[in-house]
């Protein structure tokens, strides 16, 4: 219980800390910007800042799904390249 409570707390400042580095936040003060000039039609502003907020929450667990796999996908890799290795370099070099 207490990892995950530190794992959730890491992750909201790893948040907190991406949402206001100067590349993000360029980017949010650019969709504040056009999301503003809608600002007359109350529903369309609703609806087009959740749909930015979501699909940056998507982009965020979909990059986070991505690198968890590939972090864990490491001890495989080094299994199979430690096993099959040497049987592939030779022909690799020989055609090389």
């Amino acid at each position: 219980m207490d990892t995950l409570f530190a794992a959730a707390l890491t992750a909201l400042w790893l948040g907190i800390m991406t949402s206001i580095s100067p590349c993000p936040l360029a980017t949010n003060v650019a969709a504040i910007s056009f999301i503003g000039k809608r600002v007359e039609k109350t529903g369309s502003a609703i609806r087009t800042s959740l749909f930015y907020v979501v699909g940056r929450l998507v982009t965020y667990v979909a990059l986070g799904v991505v690198i968890a796999l590939g972090v864990l996908s490491i001890p495989g890799l080094s299994h199979f390249l430690q096993k099959y290795m040497s049987m592939i370099l030779g022909p690799l070099l020989i055609g090389v």
